[in-house]
Formats: C-alpha cells, sequence, structure tokens
C-alpha cells in the first residue's frame, strides 16, 4: 500500500546511519517480542506478511515516532485483539500487573526443551522455508526484459513505489516462493515464481540519481512484471 514505510528514493529521509558492533536487541523486551512473535507464527495465528501489512497501517506520526519492534508490538496488539486472542483491555491490565516486573537481559534456558520449545528453538536461530513447488513454469529467464506493472495496492505489496511502471532485466530466478499478499490478507500459502530484477540507477531516479547509483536489484513476484519488446 502506498504509506509512510515505502520511502524509497523521497528527499529528506538522511542516510542509513549504520551503527557499528549492533546488538541483536538494544533491550530485554525487545528479545521477548521476537520471541512471541515467532510463537504466534509457528501456532498458526498469523503469517509475517500479516504482521508487516498491520505495521504499514500504522498513522504516519506514529510510524515515524517509534522504534522498530515498538512496530512489532503495536502489530501483535493489534492482530491478537483482532483475531479475538486476547482484548486490549486484558493487554492494559496486564501491563498494569508486569508494570514493577523486572526482565532478564538473558534468560537461561530450561535444561529439557518441551516438543514445541525444540521447534521455536529452532525458527529463531535457523528461519523456516518460504519456498513452495509449483507445476507452472516460469514465464522469464535470466536476461529477459521486463517491465513493472503500475499497481497501487490497497494493502501489503512487495513491489516499492519507486519501481513501478519501470524497464528492467531479469538478473537470477529464486524458485517459486509464498506470495506475500495472499498471507497479508491471512488466505494461506499462494505460491509464485519469484526474481531478482535489475533496475538502471537512472531509469529509477532520473538524470538527477545520486551519483554511484548505478543500479538496483529488487526480488519481484511474477505477477508484478510483464515482458518487455527489445
Amino acid at each position: 500500500m502506498n504509506s509512510i514505510h515505502d520511502v524509497g528514493g523521497l528527499h529528506g529521509m538522511g542516510r542509513i546511519v549504520i551503527e557499528a558492533d549492533e546488538p541483536p536487541f538494544h533491550e530485554p523486551w525487545e528479545g521477548r517480542m521476537h520471541g512471541i512473535a515467532v510463537s504466534c507464527q509457528i501456532s498458526g495465528v498469523n503469517f509475517t506478511a500479516e504482521q508487516r501489512s498491520t505495521i504499514e497501517q500504522m498513522g504516519y506520526i506514529a510510524y515515524l515516532s517509534t522504534s522498530y519492534y515498538e512496530k512489532w508490538l503495536y502489530a501483535y496488539e493489534t492482530l491478537l485483539a483482532d483475531k479475538g486472542i486476547i482484548s486490549k483491555a486484558d493487554i492494559d491490565r496486564r501491563v498494569a500487573e508486569q508494570a514493577q516486573a523486572l526482565m532478564p537481559a538473558h534468560p537461561q534456558e530450561p535444561p529439557r526443551l518441551s516438543e514445541y520449545g525444540q521447534k521455536l528453538k529452532a525458527v529463531l536461530y535457523q528461519g523456516t522455508p518460504h519456498d513452495r513447488p509449483l507445476a507452472r513454469q516460469p514465464k522469464f529467464k535470466v536476461g529477459d526484459l521486463v517491465h513493472t506493472l503500475n499497481r497501487n495496492a490497497l494493502r501489503h505489496s512487495r513491489l516499492p513505489r519507486f519501481a513501478r511502471d519501470k524497464d528492467g532485466v531479469i538478473e537470477a530466478y529464486h524458485g517459486a516462493h509464498c506470495h506475500p499478499e495472499p498471507h497479508a490478507a491471512g488466505i494461506g500459502d499462494v505460491p509464485e515464481h519469484l526474481y531478482c530484477v535489475r533496475f538502471d540507477g537512472e531509469t529509477l531516479w532520473g538524470p538527477d540519481a545520486e551519483a554511484g547509483a548505478s543500479c538496483v536489484y529488487v526480488d519481484l513476484f511474477e505477477d508484478y512484471l510483464a515482458a518487455r519488446a527489445t
């Protein structure tokens, strides 16, 4: 969707500041939030794309004034309430009850993990595959000229604004993967072919493109692309 999260190519946002030796989590609660998210997903509560879509629907001021994991917190408070798993009143009550509780920075792992705990740990440390079988053959191959569609999705999309209605070249084929738009709608797995598409900097940003921006690579699904004549 067209929202404040999609800022690629906009002026005035400043450069990305990379923190030297940045830790995975700056506060203990951030690690706990990460665990809650993974627990919800492996328990079938939601898909990653639902989490992202919920964050993208935050108001502009809230989005710009919250940290990375504060956005995750907003997403799960919203998703869990919307799905009827816990109410906002329950959340407020638990927050009040735990207001003075200390959260250990590095909690000890139990000596014997349950089967669920083992699964959770595996996903936390190894992630999960998103590639899926698809009988339909890919429409494009490496080197093909393509043009991105001018799509303005009302909800989650993996086609950024700066890459819409632009000419590119297929750089690599990644196989078929879960399409995030059905996932964001809670529909489930809908596999689609996924490609790495190369765009020239001037194609994206025009003759005033930043010096050194020779090309940009974007992973895009097949239904975002159309063939382009040579």
